[in-house]
């Protein structure tokens, strides 16, 4: 016999567009926002009933800083009733946003090269940037945290799951010798190489519902495995396609709350790249370059209208059915796994190599002769490899916090990766829950995390200087994950 407890839900959203210029994140070359598309939010959901609780965070931005959840909890410490432990924060991972602190590439490049041989960038008097920006965003974050919680009103909650089909495999092989190919990301499609694209593709739409005691919609969570990322080489502030998502369901539901919680998805574009690849072969080339703002030849308001059209109507198909199965007292736990996964390191041979890569670059450029974007670009992969032999001097592995929460016969499960799909799959098909929502880029950034096929394949996104971990950590985070949820079930 059930005597689960009644659930109380609070929600807030606030927007954390700032009037002034940010160092937007996302690509390699330096970007400063021009003006603003549209505004980038933030979105809470409160949820408790007596016993446990938790409090989901959604920011339009890249990723979740380092500096953000200890400040939140410091600033959050006193306030009545929140377990602040129990707070968890994600990214919907647009790259025109910012990180709200400095530019962390330049730092990177700073520690391997120094400051005096990489390129001069002007930056405007008025940028918000560094603590300022930091207090900026902690600010709206600890206030938006506050409203949700003191929100809470006793209600329901109900799930679907569907389809949405809005995000492609980002990582095309091409053949070498033999049957051996290997894989470029943003690659061009329409080449007479072009084999096949490295792995698949997750089109699920997982959505959790909130319901107030009368029956009335509040809110949705949609998980959906697709970065937000149309817009990702241009110089304003945006959500990308978020915005107009947000937009067409509360033209259908009303002005409900809607978060955004982004799927495993290291491995996956909102681009079409066999659609795209015969009328952008020089805007590939110069995508994959990352050294300057590229124009493409495609219409990216349209693209983000569409996406935004493909979700909603897997919400409204989602709706129609949970609007049935509402549940006032589900089973609620809140759990926190410390994780430790191996980190990826790198060879005496490897380190050698970049070793005198990088003095040779030293030795060629200087305070009148500096960088350019392409040099620091090409420079990239044995910086990573510096950084690494430095980081494995002192740790073997990385450690980060796991959220797992079970919320009726639905699953919770954080990471802070830019996981591949394919981990999330075996989670997903494996685990006792109904449905699992897979969240990444939560609370921490932990790089991409690469399937063993991706590190054969090489390119970005599976070598050192863009992994923190590699394959046997993903295995190890399927494992674990699988055993913090289904414990729940038992």
């Amino acid at each position: 016999m059930e005597n689960n407890k009644n659930i109380n839900i609070g929600w807030s959203q606030i927007s954390i567009t700032p009037v002034r210029p940010l160092i937007l994140v996302g690509q390699m070359y330096q970007r400063i926002s021009e003006f603003v598309h549209d505004p980038i939010m933030a979105t809470a959901l409160a949820i408790e009933n007596g016993d446990d609780q938790v409090i989901l965070v959604s920011v339009d931005m890249t990723m979740i800083p380092s500096y953000l959840p200890g400040i939140l909890k410091n600033n959050l410490t006193e306030f009545k009733g929140i377990d602040t432990e129990k707070i968890s924060l994600h990214a919907t991972h647009t790259h025109n946003s910012s990180d709200f602190y400095n530019d962390f590439m330049r730092e990177g490049n700073e520690y391997v090269y120094g400051k005096e041989i990489l390129p001069l960038i002007e930056m405007p008097e008025d940028l918000l940037f560094g603590n300022e920006a930091q207090e900026f965003l902690s600010g709206k974050l600890t206030d938006l945290i506050k409203q949700a919680w003191e929100s809470r009103i006793p209600g329901g909650i109900s799930y679907a799951h569907d389809y949405a089909a809005i995000s492609f495999n980002r990582r095309p092989m091409f053949a070498e010798s033999g049957s051996k190919c290997k894989s470029v990301m943003y690659g061009d499609c329409s080449r007479q190489d072009f084999r096949r694209f490295e792995g698949g593709t997750d089109n699920s739409a997982e959505m959790l519902y909130t319901w107030n005691k009368n029956g009335d919609i509040t809110g949705v969570v949609i998980n959906v495995s697709c970065p937000s990322q149309v817009y990702e080489l241009h110089q304003f502030i945006s959500a990308d396609y978020w915005a107009p998502t947000r937009n067409v369901i509360r033209e259908r539901l009303g002005n409900i709350y809607i978060m955004p919680a982004c799927g495993a998805a290291g491995d996956l574009s909102p681009i079409d790249l066999i659609h795209i690849s015969k009328s952008n072969k020089k805007a590939l080339q110069e995508w994959g370059g990352q050294t300057k703002e590229v124009f493409r030849n495609f219409d990216m308001t349209l693209l983000c209208q569409s996406i935004a059209e493909r979700i909603c109507e897997a919400v409204m198909r989602g709706y129609k059915y949970a609007r049935n199965y509402i549940d006032y007292c589900p089973e609620f736990n809140h759990n926190i796994v410390n994780m430790d996964l191996p980190l990826r390191t790198v060879s005496e041979d490897e380190y050698m190599v970049a070793d005198k890569c990088v003095k040779d670059i030293k030795k060629k450029f200087s305070s009148k002769n500096r960088m350019t974007m392409e040099d620091i670009v090409k420079a990239f992969e044995p910086q990573g490899v510096i950084m690494r032999w430095e980081l494995q001097k002192n740790s073997k592995n990385y450690s980060f916090k796991s959220h797992i929460i079970r919320i009726g016969n639905t699953a919770i499960a954080t990471n802070p990766f830019e996981l591949y799909h394919e981990f999330a799959q075996r989670i997903k098909a494996r685990a006792k829950a109904e449905q699992v929502f897979i969240i990444q880029l939560a609370n921490a950034y932990g790089g991409y995390l690469p399937t063993e096929l991706a590190v054969n394949g090489g390119s970005y996104s599976s070598k050192p200087a863009s992994t923190i971990c590699g394959p046997e950590g993903g295995d190890i985070l399927v494992k674990k994950t699988l055993e913090q949820i289904n414990s729940a079930w038992q």
